[in-house]
This record gives structure tokens, sequence and C-alpha cells, in this order.
């Protein structure tokens, strides 16, 4: 709110005088901070848009006008293109994840074709520098972002949700406010692959978790449950292990399964990276590839697609998923906060390689899943 002396109170400090010739103009960052919003909600407001929610074009006006304040002919200028700076935010939580620069290409490929910039800032799943981000591009006065796989505690999703900012989730739906999201059906991806094992007759087949933070992970740790129960396989929970997506936990779990009284016949990573590290271990056991083991991934990096690795895995569509969240956040800045958000969920398919095979007591059974791509 803005308190009926607070100019008053700004006298001693210069920021604005009633009257007199020497009276310094209030600027579009004075309006901003009287109203607890950013210099780019107040120049949206000021020029009518809908990205602005009603109450807040209100307030914005209202403030504008008890403060005097008065665009200047340079703000005019930069006004003239639909009061946007034609730049968006994106953030990403590990810029060496093999999924990520797939799906920023996507962003970009639609932004370019709109003459809008992108920023791109990566946040290595450190709180303190995600938002420290955040708070810098809302300064850079941005017209959206968009935020890859982030999860946020109560404390910075009420900050993030009073930004009067378009926003597009990837990959994790945020509980906390209502945004427009891009995902995919991580459920139904695993699901497909422990069918096609079972489908081969593998009915061993053991499974490495992604990270427990990871609502993605959970999800496919759900379709793997789903699979395992639908086709009556073991259960056992020994053959469950957690890992943290990265090659080496790949390793460690194998090393783990590998020990049982009775190993797997089959093992399902929750991505390719780990899945990378399950063949590793699996070469320096001795243990052969499908001959003995057969090994699934997620998300079908490029490196899954070598000749000398042919990994069967869950293809993911990284490259859409980026196109349809920047497609998404375009249309909501122009659309505005009124509509109701968007949901988009992808379907992965699973891209049968090398890797996958009857296990060694069934040579003779063949078997398919759905969304089979050879």
């Amino acid at each position: 709110m803005v308190q009926g002396d607070a100019n008053a109170g700004n006298a001693g400090r210069g920021e604005r005088v009633e009257g007199g010739r020497g009276a310094q103009r209030p600027k579009i960052l004075d309006v901003a901070k009287a109203c607890g919003v950013s210099p780019a909600t107040v120049s949206n407001a000021l020029a009518n848009k809908r990205q602005v929610k009603a109450e807040t074009r209100e307030l914005v006006r209202r403030v504008a006008i008890e403060m005097g304040y008065r665009p200047s002919a340079a703000a005019r200028g930069l006004s003239s293109r639909a009061g946007r700076t034609w730049s968006v935010g994106l953030v990403v939580g590990d810029i060496e994840n093999p999924v990520v620069p797939t799906i920023v290409r996507g962003v970009e490929e639609i932004l370019w074709a709109s003459r809008t910039s992108l920023i791109l800032c990566n946040t290595d799943f450190q709180q303190d520098k995600k938002m420290a981000y955040v708070r810098s591009l809302v300064d850079r006065d941005i017209d959206g972002l968009i935020l890859v796989s982030h999860l946020f505690n109560d404390m910075e999703a009420r900050s993030i949700s009073l930004l009067d900012l378009p926003i597009v989730t990837v990959n994790r739906m945020a509980d906390e406010w209502k945004t427009d999201y891009v995902g995919i059906d991580n459920t139904a991806g695993t699901r497909s692959a422990v069918n096609y094992l079972t489908g081969m007759g593998h009915r061993r087949i053991a499974y490495i978790k992604g990270l427990h933070t990871s609502t993605a992970a959970e999800a496919r740790f759900d379709g793997y449950l789903v699979g395992i129960a639908a086709a009556g396989g073991d259960t056992d929970p020994d053959l469950v292990v957690q890992g943290d997506y990265t090659q080496e936990s790949g390793d460690i779990a194998t090393r783990q399964l590998m020990a049982l009284d009775r190993p797997p016949t089959a093992i399902v990573a929750a991505n390719d990276l780990m899945a990378l590290g399950v063949l590793g271990a699996l070469r320096n056991l001795g243990v052969s590839v499908p001959g003995e083991v057969s090994v699934v991934g997620f998300d079908d990096i490029h490196m899954s697609r070598h000749p000398l690795i042919n990994l069967t895995t869950v293809h993911y569509p990284q490259h859409e998923t980026g196109a349809m969240a920047a497609r998404l956040l375009l249309r909501r800045i122009e659309d505005g906060p009124d509509e109701l958000p968007r949901s988009m969920v992808l379907q992965p398919s699973l891209i049968v390689r090398g890797t996958t095979a009857p296990p060694r007591d069934m040579p003779g059974t063949a078997g398919s899943g759905p969304n089979i791509t050879v």
C-alpha cells in the first residue's frame, strides 16, 4: 500500500519532493517499489497489457497517479513493442545433464522465431543460487520465465507467485502455485519398458531409482511397480536400489544387485546415465549383456544411440518439450493471467536396441510392449 505521507518521509532522501522547480521526477522504479511489483509489471500495467492481473493494473495506475509518475519519452519509445522487453529467462538445475541442452535448444528455436531473446541460468540445484537468479531475471524486466525441474519451498513459492510474471514449469508441476506446465507421462514410459521385458519372459527385474526429491523419479518408479504387478513379476524389495541419476550410482547399484543370491535377469534404470553405469559394472563383472542380463534406460540421450552402446531406452521427447514450453509461455504473455493454466503431457516411447533379449532360460521367447520403435 502507499501511505499518504510517503512523500514527506522520502523528502530527506531526495527521492521526490512535491512542488518546486527542483522537484525530482518519480521513476518507474519508485512506482514499482511502492506497489511491491517489478518495473516490468508497472510498464505492462500502464500499457494495459492482459498479462497483468486486473487488480494489479488498478493498483499500479492509482499509485502512478498519486506519485505524479509520467513515462519519459525514452520509456514510451521502448514500450512501442507492446510494452515488452522481448526477453525470457530459462532456469535449469544442471546444465551438464545430457537432457537439458536439447530442451534448451527447443526453447531457443521457438523464441528466436518470435524475435525474443533467451537468458539461460544454471543453478546446480542450489536454493540460494536459484532464487538469486530469479530475482536477477525479474530485475531485467523479462517478459516471462521457464523453470526446468525445480523444487520450491513454501517461502520461495509465495515469492514467485507474487511476481505477476508469466511462468511455465517443465518436468515438475508446481503444487505451490498455478502455472502452465509441460512434462511427459513418466509412469507410462517405465511401464512400457517393464511390459516389454516381461513379455520376453523376464520376471526378476531390478530397478534403480532416481533422486528421491524428484517427482519425475517417483512417477517412473510407479510405472515399474505397476508393470511388475500386472505381469506377476518378482516383488522382492532387494531388487529396488536407490540411485541419484549419476553414472556412478548406476555402477554401485548394479554391483549390489549382482551380489544377491538370485541376481536379476534384467535391470531398468530411471535414466540413461545410470544405465551406462549399469553397463560398465556388468562388463567389469564379466556379465554379458544381453545374454545374461538385459538393461533398459530412460531418456534416450545421444550417447545411448552410439553403436558401441546401443542402449534400449525410453525416449523422452526433449526438444519437443522445450519447444512446447516456449510456445506456452509466449501464449501466456499474450493472453494474460486470467486464462486458466494449461498442462501439456507428452508421451514417451520405448526404443528397442541391443541391450535387451529374452532371459537365458527362455531363448525362444519373443515379446513386445506398447510404443516400441525398432
